[in-house]
């Protein structure tokens, strides 16, 4: 059903390829669960080393990944249009962004006018809302997990981080949340204790890559900045 033309990325738990829809034309971005630590291939089929545990504990979470991702429907989140099995392995189908990512943008031109990161600070904003309404954290937010669609607008990407927490504030699963990324991460997303709804991790990490589209830098480290305080620049 789908044709792999190239790799988009790859990471620790998977890789993102470009692909075209068999039948209907379409680019779509198809992700496949590929831990590089642990699998392997035979012809197309995904293998696994002994430590099978491991692996099927980290599939059964990129599942959920995409079944909480398929239930947000919002114009500046990636759109979820399938997850299916095969070779051994799961797969999900997100809308293919034709602009790149934000990160690239800003790479590429050393920074944005203010005019920009004000619009995609405001689209980025407007998904974290949507996303905190509906009880869930995003926890990985940078200029890396944005993209961009061909008409200039930003998309939210990138949900394996994301923690969902039920209408008292609890999370839904176990208490244990990554450390994001330094740079967007806040001192208290590594010490989390598993209490309440700390939308505030997202809104810094939203502060984070305000500043990488304003000076073209990646913001100090959280603990940085508890030493020496905010950045300057001249």
């Amino acid at each position: 059903r789908y044709k792999v033309e190239r790799v988009l990325g790859t990471g620790g738990f998977g890789i993102t390829y470009l692909c075209e829809q068999t039948g209907l034309g379409r680019k779509v971005a198809v992700k496949e669960f590929f831990m590089r630590d642990l699998n392997g291939r035979t012809e197309s089929t995904v293998t696994c080393s002994t430590q099978s545990g491991l692996y099927d504990k980290y599939k059964d979470k990129f599942i959920k990944e995409a079944q909480s991702l398929s239930k947000l429907s919002h114009p500046h989140i990636i759109k979820v249009l399938e997850v299916f099995e095969n070779n051994n392995t799961q797969y999900y189908v997100m809308e293919y962004c034709e602009g790149g990512s934000l990160d690239e943008k800003i790479s590429a031109r050393g920074g944005l006018s203010e005019e920009e990161t004000l619009k995609y600070t405001g689209q980025i904003m407007s998904a974290l809302s949507y996303m905190h309404a509906h009880h869930m954290l995003h926890l990985d937010l940078k200029p890396g997990n944005v993209m961009l669609r061909s008409n200039g607008e930003a998309v939210l990407i990138d949900f394996g981080f994301s923690k969902q927490f039920d209408e008292s504030g609890h999370p839904e699963s176990s208490t244990t949340i990554g450390g994001g990324t330094p740079g967007y991460a806040p001192l208290e997303q590594s010490n989390y204790d598993g209490r309440g709804f700390p939308k505030t991790m997202d809104v810094y990490a939203l502060g984070g890559t305000m500043f990488k589209m304003l000076t073209g830098n990646r913001p100090p480290e959280a603990s940085m900045i508890l030493n020496y305080g905010f950045p300057t620049e001249e």
